[in-house]
């Protein structure tokens, strides 16, 4: 059971990550406004549901790993190098929570309308954030990994 839920955890991180770096490299290779606006309006929507599943598929792996291998009783310790790389793993991923949420709060308040500069700096900050935070989500899971095994 151990090697289906740490596939379908590496299987639902990838989908989580390469989804986010395709879009990402989207907003910033399609220069043209009427372009962006154009793509990010049809895939956008889709975007979101694709991406939402599997962050609940990543999050319930995950919750399952922890148990798994006995570690939910080392969060908010911190005296051994596993338990910080374990809280800063859990501190990443409950900011890409926050950041989820307020971009797709943003992204379904204004779909098909314009943004208040408010409004598109919270949805791009929001993926920004998403964006970097997975690279470090992405590491203390190797280094994570590397002292369980």
């Amino acid at each position: 059971m151990f090697d289906l839920m740490l596939y379908i955890h590496i299987f639902a991180a990838c989908s989580w990550i390469g989804g986010g770096m395709l879009l990402f490299a989207f907003g910033i290779l399609i220069r043209k406004k009427h372009e962006q606006t154009a793509v990010y309006g049809v895939i956008g929507p889709l975007y979101g549901y694709f991406e939402s599943f599997w962050l609940f598929i990543l999050l319930a792996t995950g919750f399952w790993l922890l148990d798994y291998h006995s570690l939910v009783g080392l969060i908010g310790k911190n005296g051994s190098e596993l338990e910080y790389m374990l809280n800063m793993k859990i501190l990443a991923v409950s900011l890409v929570l926050v950041a989820t949420a307020v971009h797709l709060l943003v992204a379904i308040k204004t779909h098909g309308k314009s943004r208040t500069t408010i409004q598109t700096l919270l949805s791009r900050g929001g993926s920004l954030a998403i964006f970097f935070l997975n690279f470090a989500i992405l590491r203390y899971a190797i280094e994570i990994r590397s002292v369980l095994h």
